[in-house]
């Protein structure tokens, strides 16, 4: 009985919060871990207890984001972050433990409220957790820091499907428009499900990636127009392309 009231009172803060964030009144939390954290001697440290703790070592990922986390070179660091990763890569513990570490700030968002839940005891108070819509978010950040530079942003919102990727490169081409504005002297841009290549997709995702690239010359992904854009723009480096995709913004 006890835990069926428990579930039906989580349900309801998790529709309201829905609510107030698709109504453009964001839920935000700073994190509420004050514990000690390890004095990671290096980057490398840091990124390889990561996965070795709280995601797999042999995640495709690890190499990009370890180049990713060097490029900031142990400095303090703004970093903002679009569906918030409690699982899997588990990329915004990784990013609050170089915030705590190294110093700066990140600010994590996602539209839905439960990695909000799952994150919040498990962040530093360097980090902030907000459920909101991704692209209304960083045009709200971008507009209250007019003159602020970020240094990473780490675009992971709206999942991927392999044979209809559209709605998801719509969606990261419109958040890169709304940061835009604060890339800018070294900013780094890491999209994630952004591959080089159809090989990275697993069956039966392989072949429905490969009949969309075949039909439009694009393999599919997360920042697909992202690259497409970014390509014409000559202050922009492509840094590295695996399955993400990693930009510096001169």
């Amino acid at each position: 009985m006890r835990q069926a009231v428990r579930s039906q009172a989580v349900k309801a803060v998790q529709r309201s919060a829905a609510v107030l964030a698709w109504n453009g009144t964001p839920v935000r939390v700073r994190g509420r871990n004050t514990a000690v954290r390890p004095a990671f001697a290096s980057v490398e440290e840091l990124v390889g207890e990561h996965f070795a703790m709280r995601s797999t070592p042999d995640h495709m990922n690890r190499g990009s984001l370890l180049e990713t986390i060097r490029l900031l070179e142990e400095r303090s660091a703004t970093i903002l972050e679009t569906g918030s990763s409690a699982w899997g890569t588990n990329s915004s513990r990784l990013f609050d433990d170089y915030v705590a570490r190294f110093g700066g700030e990140l600010v994590t968002v996602d539209i839905r409220i439960q990695p909000l839940l799952h994150l919040r005891r498990d962040l530093s108070p360097r980090s902030q957790i907000v459920c909101d819509d991704s692209v209304r978010f960083l045009r709200r950040w971008v507009r209250d820091n007019p003159s602020r530079r970020v240094d990473l942003v780490y675009l992971d919102s709206y999942d991927l499907d392999p044979g209809a990727p559209t709605p998801a490169a719509v969606h990261g081409l419109l958040e890169l428009d709304a940061i835009r504005p604060a890339l800018r002297d070294g900013s780094l841009l890491l999209v994630d499900d952004t591959p080089s290549s159809v090989d990275f997709f697993s069956e039966p995702e392989r072949a429905q990636a490969a009949r969309f690239a075949e039909s439009t010359g694009l393999v599919p992904g997360k920042g697909m127009l992202i690259d497409v854009y970014l390509g014409n723009d000559p202050s922009v480096t492509k840094i590295h392309h695996g399955y993400q995709a990693l930009y510096r913004f001169d």
